[in-house]
């Protein structure tokens, strides 16, 4: 009888980079990324300094390793909502909206950063693919109802509404600052997605 397989866990070296991911978004929300040095980081980390480029290049570079991870994680969850079935479009809004909004509490910090002067051009490219990808979902949702006769046909065509969502949306949530509770957020932005989409209330 052959031994049992044993499941393979992280790595040491698995763990360590994502001690250093969690380290920089954790002052990332505290403080600009060109005031974070390479001793801060690898202390919260748990490495020595020297350790820290054996994960990454640079703290550009490791904020683009947190930029793809987040991006990816909220174009995966927005498109898995799209693609739920929809008998009621307004709460498949509303939880799409909802996600987007979890995303900006949990990780605002690292999408802001790219927005930051001191962030390396890359960065500006990662934002710029995240938002044509939401925007592309977004589109694609738009002309499946829109096929069905459940959204009414445009004008505007579905890529310039998808457009103007996705980048209004992104706008009030990353500037909101406490302005409108989440709950009101949420709610007041699917009614504006649901009226602009379906010309329902």
């Amino acid at each position: 009888m052959s031994a049992p397989v044993r499941r393979k866990g992280p790595s040491k070296g698995d763990r360590k980079q994502e001690a250093l991911l969690e380290t920089a978004e954790r002052l990332l929300a505290t403080k600009p990324l060109a005031e974070i040095g390479i001793e801060e980081l690898a202390r919260g980390a748990g490495i020595s300094r020297s350790s820290f480029y054996f994960y990454f290049e640079s703290r550009q570079a490791m904020l683009l390793a947190l930029l793809s991870r987040v991006s990816d994680d909220l174009v995966t969850q927005v498109v898995e909502c799209w693609l739920e079935p929809q008998s009621d479009m307004r709460t498949t809004v509303g939880t799409s909206i909802g996600l987007a909004v979890q995303m900006w509490d949990e990780h605002g910090a690292v999408l802001l950063a790219a927005q930051n002067p001191d962030a390396p051009p890359e960065a500006q490219e990662f934002m710029a693919d995240l938002n044509g990808r939401l925007v592309a979902a977004t589109e694609d949702m738009i002309d499946r109802n829109r096929a069905t006769g459940a959204a009414p046909a445009g004008p505007p065509s579905a890529h310039s509404l998808a457009t103007m969502l996705v980048g209004m949306t992104e706008h009030t949530i990353s500037h909101n600052a406490g302005a409108l509770g989440r709950a009101e957020l949420v709610d007041t932005l699917t009614a504006i997605w649901h009226r602009a989409i379906f010309a329902a209330d």
